[in-house]
């Protein structure tokens, strides 16, 4: 029995015994308990806290960064510095790369990394409705009604999403209701080779490993439209430039880019 295997059925026992075990820490706790105050390092907000209730303990679902200004205006990364008004970075303003603009829910750290994590690697897809819908709060706020005219996921190679059973881009997408024309396309782009795990890669390598992974199902499917890909995080960048490189060559208006969280 494959590694993968092993491990699900593992999760899926802890879940059956300790429905309201801590993805984070690991405590048990009761459903709807009190909650205790965010601590320095997180910004407190209902709705990710609501969102993950029967995930993660009350202290843990306050432990999260919110995406706040001042951060990049075109890739979203937030600057150290908490003074000041949103403007280019250094890498953007060098090499601004081919997708137009990027936001996120919040920073990939503390509790927002945990749900990532435990949506990706340990199957447990009630997570996606959630937390998409907290995604579509930060899509509505940064675009306006009729911006976009499809929001397509960053796929996953076919060998990965065989093992994995779903594309975790996807599940968080699978259900917004877009009542300004935009068209949700499960499978515009595709994955067209295998790539290293780029954990560890800066952004040289990882640009290198990601070169020519990606083509179009349908020729011409992207042609004049205004395109929003959505994926879980946002590091260097490089993965999302593929991709909206991909989809300018097929035609493309403009690639935006919107993810749950923003690697520092």
């Amino acid at each position: 029995m494959g590694g993968p295997v092993v491990r699900r059925w593992l999760f899926s026992a802890i879940d059956a015994f300790f429905p309201f075990c801590c993805r984070r820490c690991g405590h048990l706790f009761l459903r709807g308990g009190s909650q205790r105050p965010a601590t320095d390092r997180a910004v407190a907000d209902p709705d990710l806290s609501q969102a993950l209730a029967d995930q993660f303990c009350p202290v843990c679902r306050q432990r999260w960064t919110a995406v706040s200004s001042p951060f990049c205006s075109r890739c979203g990364l937030v600057f150290k510095s908490r003074e000041g008004d949103n403007h280019l970075c250094g890498r953007c303003l060098e090499r601004p790369g081919a997708f137009a603009r990027a936001r996120a829910l919040g920073i990939y750290d503390e509790t927002l990394r945990s749900a990532i994590h435990a949506l990706k690697f340990r199957g447990i897809v009630a997570l996606a409705a959630p937390l998409g819908d907290l995604l579509l709060d930060v899509f509505r706020r940064h675009w306006e009604p009729g911006e976009i005219d499809l929001v397509a996921p960053v796929p996953l190679y076919r060998r990965r999403f065989r093992q994995r059973g779903f594309n975790q881009a996807y599940l968080l997408i699978r259900h917004w209701n877009l009542p300004t024309g935009g068209t949700i396309v499960r499978d515009l782009l595709v994955r067209r080779r295998a790539t290293a795990p780029q954990t560890g890669m800066d952004r040289r390598q990882r640009r290198r490993n990601i070169k020519n992974a990606f083509g179009v199902r349908q020729p011409g499917q992207a042609a004049g439209k205004r395109v929003l890909l959505v994926d879980d995080v946002l590091t260097t960048g490089a993965t999302a430039d593929a991709c909206a490189r991909t989809l300018l060559q097929d035609g493309a208006e403009r690639v935006d880019l919107l993810t749950l969280a923003r690697a520092l």
